[in-house]
């Protein structure tokens, strides 16, 4: 049942899509996240909740193609009406705090996008999972090859896969990558990648120390690419900021931060803004549901160590 106040009271939960060629790890991640959500209560979307592998002593229930997990994640399997998938969520009497939508393999994300700013979703981001060991092989094949390009052409951010398969380290891989994309890549094994960095910073769950990103000009990097490596968590103040300064600081932002997230008091604006970054995707919204005494007036950022 819809709550008084309308769809979760104008709520709208944040929507990740992870895509990538058959067999690159996507469940792998799915797989990790769920199991490690950092606190959120999480559905996660998936082709068959079968191939969910967790710790039975973690498995709250398990009904059809639904399986309810003791630390509050929900995975549930694609229905083949896809809007009725969505439907089910929405009809939960309270959101979720996110939704992770692992795609089939040949799967194109920006087909799929567009379901994810339905009502009471907004688009989180697109993150995709490329097998470092096969993908120049694979993007070589006919219609293969366009699939691959398509699915990392869309991604704002990019987890490389068994690097350690590679008899170059990943090197031909990640070129062909960046012939493609200047999305961050990040170097994943056996699946195992900070929920923060899937799912982006709502709310944030660490407790990093404060400090001061390199000076940032807007625009200037805008179209670099991002470099591969690790990550770290930081916290830039951006002061008594007006909206226009703030959404030129998203803009300039290096092109190594994976995540940005804040809540800000602008000095021209009566309702908090709320300040998201994912690799490449830079967004300002407007929150008048939420009393501007939470606003902070800081980012929580993610950036490649």
């Amino acid at each position: 049942m819809t709550p008084s106040g309308g769809l979760w009271n104008g709520h709208r939960v944040p929507f990740t899509l992870l895509g990538g060629y058959l067999g690159a790890g996507k469940t792998t991640v799915v797989n990790h996240v769920v199991r490690n959500p950092l606190g959120r209560r999480l559905v996660a979307l998936v082709n068959d909740v079968a191939a969910i592998n967790v710790d039975a002593a973690l498995i709250a229930d398990h009904v059809g193609t639904t399986l309810s997990l003791t630390n509050g994640c929900v995975c549930c399997a694609i229905a083949d009406d896809f809007a009725q998938t969505l439907e089910q969520i929405r009809a939960m009497p309270e959101p979720p705090d996110h939704v992770l939508m692992e795609l089939s393999g040949v799967g194109e994300p920006a087909r799929v996008a567009p379901w994810a700013n339905t009502a009471g979703f907004r688009l989180d981001g697109i993150v995709v999972v490329a097998d470092t060991d096969q993908i120049v092989e694979l993007a070589d094949r006919d219609y293969i090859g366009d699939t691959i390009a398509a699915q990392l052409a869309s991604a704002d951010l990019v987890l490389s896969t068994k690097a350690d398969l590679a008899a170059d380290g990943g090197a031909a891989a990640r070129s062909l990558i960046r012939s493609i994309t200047t999305a961050p890549i990040i170097e994943v094994i056996n699946g195992v990648i900070d929920a923060d960095v899937v799912l982006g910073l709502d709310p944030p769950r660490t407790d990093p120390s404060r400090t001061v990103l390199p000076r940032m000009v807007p625009g200037t990097n805008r179209h670099r690419a991002a470099p591969v490596g690790r990550y770290e968590t930081s916290i830039v103040d951006v002061g008594a900021a007006t909206l226009a300064e703030l959404e030129h600081l998203l803009v300039g932002l290096p092109t190594d931060v994976i995540r940005a997230k804040g809540l800000v008091q602008c000095s021209d604006q009566v309702v908090p803004i709320e300040a998201h970054a994912v690799g490449r995707r830079r967004a300002v919204r407007r929150r008048g549901d939420l009393d501007l005494s939470r606003a902070d007036n800081r980012l929580v950022v993610i950036r490649l160590a």
